[in-house]
């Protein structure tokens, strides 16, 4: 068997790149008719070792299925679908053209799944690659003949959640990146350098400047307490895990991170962009109010604002509005129950829940660029202050040894 990089059109005029195994290149044009694709070029993919070798590690071959590769995946199925192509054949073009494993062995499962009698719904709630809000969209569509707009409601879904996550994770990233580099450093020279320098020095018969001695000091109080440390370390690390793993555990800790300032209130619009964005798009396709709360409620990071829906969810169950449910203090941003009200009375709820969505979403960005404003110049001053005492104290011990200082 040769290994093909080929290039093919499919009913739609689109361009699409993959590989394929095959004897010769008839059998590989052959491979690709059968899914109705048309090919316009190939070539060898397995010319050589050092290809094969390079193929065989490089990360798109051998990581795990990510959100970017889902929402491609989901893209594509729906312009294939739109184009006339059948589902079972555009997984299969999927399948063919997909560049990482694991992506492939998830869409032969799908079109496994399907071959057996399944839906695609149904297929897609045993990974969970796909969140749930994405499944029963897709059930949506599947129900009323309209399975384009479902994916491509389910594109733009996850397309947005990614990149709120994305501008969460690169403002937090950041000082964390700068405080850890500083503190390494830091305590590089403190554990290691500086006491080298205590023993050159006291060979010399010199005593230590007093802002070196200080660090020399605390050298030794970590070598002393250092088993202390690490048992402490361990201590608290382990609380954490077990307080994340319980569920209760886990919401009293989310509760007492929306209090935080500025934190707190990052969080409850992530949590509010996420809720309104969910359930509009649900409710746009059909889904009563109650299901979705339900559906948005597995969606939900925040453990505490699960809760809070769980409980919201319930209380609509019961024939009381929903804007009550949601009006808890230190829970979803005061605006939501607000314009709740307002649409339960109006009508207009997916659509007031789209505008909330978009506007918490902008509110977002701006309060995660004054965050990064705020805490980049903190971090920075306060990690550069640190490493630059140790500086500071380790050239003075220098000039200490020329007899410079005394």
């Amino acid at each position: 068997m040769i290994a093909y990089s080929y290039i093919a059109r499919d009913r739609s005029n689109q361009v699409l790149r993959g590989e394929m195994t095959a004897q010769s290149p008839i059998e590989l044009r052959s491979r690709l008719h059968s899914v109705d694709l048309q090919l316009v070029s190939y070539d060898t993919a397995s010319s050589s070792g050092q290809w094969d070798f390079i193929r065989a590690v490089h990360p798109d071959r051998w990581l795990p299925v990510g959100s970017r590769d889902i929402e491609l995946t989901l893209q594509q199925l729906a312009m294939m679908l739109r184009s006339g192509l059948r589902l079972m054949d555009a997984l299969k073009a999927l399948q063919l053209q997909a560049q990482r494993r694991s992506l492939a062995r998830l869409i032969a499962s799908l079109h496994d799944s399907i071959a057996r009698g399944e839906s695609l719904g149904t297929a897609l709630t045993g990974h969970s690659a796909f969140p749930s809000v994405v499944i029963q969209l897709v059930n949506v569509g599947e129900q009323t003949g309209n399975l384009e707009n479902a994916l491509q409601q389910s594109t733009e879904y996850l397309t947005q959640r990614r990149n709120m996550l994305t501008e969460i994770r690169t403002a937090i990233a950041y000082p964390a990146f700068v405080t850890l580099a500083a503190l390494s450093v830091a305590s590089y020279l403190v554990v290691f350098v500086i006491p080298q320098l205590q023993t050159f020095l006291s060979a010399m018969g010199r005593d230590l400047p007093a802002m070196t001695q200080s660090l020399i000091n605390l050298s030794h109080w970590i070598r002393i307490n250092s088993v202390a440390i690490v048992l402490g370390a361990v201590s608290i690390t382990a609380t954490i895990a077990v307080t994340l793993y319980s569920k209760q555990g886990r919401v009293i800790l989310d509760r007492y991170l929306l209090r935080i300032p500025i934190l707190g209130d990052a969080l409850r619009l992530s949590g509010t962009t996420a809720l309104a964005s969910s359930l509009s798009i649900m409710m746009k396709s059909g889904i009563r109010l109650v299901g979705a709360l339900k559906i948005a409620t597995e969606s939900q990071g925040n453990c505490y604002l699960a809760s809070l829906l769980r409980n919201a969810s319930y209380s609509v169950a019961c024939g009381n509005p929903l804007a009550p449910s949601l009006a808890i203090k230190h829970g979803f941003s005061p605006i939501l129950p607000s314009m709740v009200e307002v649409a339960e009375r109006a009508g207009n709820m997916d659509n007031t829940l789209g505008e909330v969505a978009n506007l918490c979403e902008t509110e977002l960005k701006s309060k995660i660029k004054r965050m990064s404003q705020l805490i980049e110049p903190a971090v920075i001053l306060v990690a550069g202050g640190i490493v630059g005492y140790v500086y500071i104290a380790f050239f003075v011990a220098l000039m200490s040894a020329g007899g410079g200082v005394r």
